[in-house]
Parts: structure tokens; C-alpha cells; sequence
């Protein structure tokens, strides 16, 4: 008889756990890309040559790797107080979005050369540019 009231006390418990746990880890932030390696380091007209170029093949070889940018920046966009973007340019037509993962010194400003280091998502064939989001601006 004292089983089967172990059984009703435990199943609940660890129900309440596995549930418990499950949503910790549905809302867990995923994590920075500063200590991260990137998959391929190329510069913004380099990237985007190879888009315009090839885009099923860059598809593949690019789209959700981590990728390191460098190139000129061409103009710093916010969203309210804490989504900022910023665009890098090369030479040529095009540009790559950069929605920054968090802001921990000063924004860069136009014509600064930078580098930053995010996910590649996404290739805007009409807007002629690469999207990129989790970046963080790299020295």
C-alpha cells in the first residue's frame, strides 16, 4: 500500500521537474560568438561577389556558419533602445546588415573600418545585400 503512495508523490515530482527543466532550456539565451571561432573570415565584397556570382552554392557554404566580415562602414541604424544595425560596404553594389548581439563600447561610424562577426542567414537577391544577425563588432 505505501508503494503506491510513493508512486503518486513521485510521478508528479518528477513530472514537475522534467517540466521545469525543459523550459529552462527553451528559454535559455544562446550564446555569445566573442569566444567563438569563426567558420570563414572574408571581406565584405569578397562575400558579396560570391553571393551575386553563385548564390545557390554560397547558399550552402555560408547560410548559418559564423562568419567574419571586414569592410567600411557605411551607415548605423537603431531599432528603439537596444536593436542596432549596422551596414558594411566594400567598393561595389551591395552591403551586409549587421544586427548587433549587444553594444559594448562605441557604435562605429561612417566611412570606419571595421570587422564584425556574426551568423550568416540570409542572402536579399532584390536588395543586393547579406544578412547577418548574433553579431558582435570584433577589433
Amino acid at each position: 500500500m505505501a508503494t503506491k503512495r510513493n508512486y503518486w508523490i513521485g510521478i508528479p515530482l518528477l513530472l514537475a521537474g522534467a517540466t521545469w527543466f525543459g523550459v529552462h532550456l527553451w528559454n535559455k539565451a544562446p550564446e555569445s560568438l566573442i569566444h567563438t571561432d569563426p567558420n570563414h573570415v572574408l571581406e565584405a565584397q569578397q562575400l558579396l561577389r560570391k553571393f551575386q556570382n553563385n548564390t545557390a552554392q554560397s547558399n550552402q557554404l555560408y547560410i548559418n556558419q559564423i562568419i567574419q566580415v571586414s569592410g567600411t562602414c557605411l551607415k548605423v541604424e537603431s531599432e528603439g533602445d537596444s536593436l542596432y544595425y549596422v551596414y558594411i560596404g566594400g567598393q561595389g553594389n551591395g552591403d551586409i546588415q549587421c544586427q548587433l548581439e549587444s553594444i559594448d563600447g562605441p557604435l562605429p561610424k561612417k566611412g570606419d573600418p571595421i570587422q564584425c562577426k556574426g551568423v550568416c542567414n540570409a542572402y536579399d537577391k532584390d536588395a543586393d545585400g547579406v544578412m547577418m544577425t548574433r553579431c558582435v563588432l570584433t577589433p
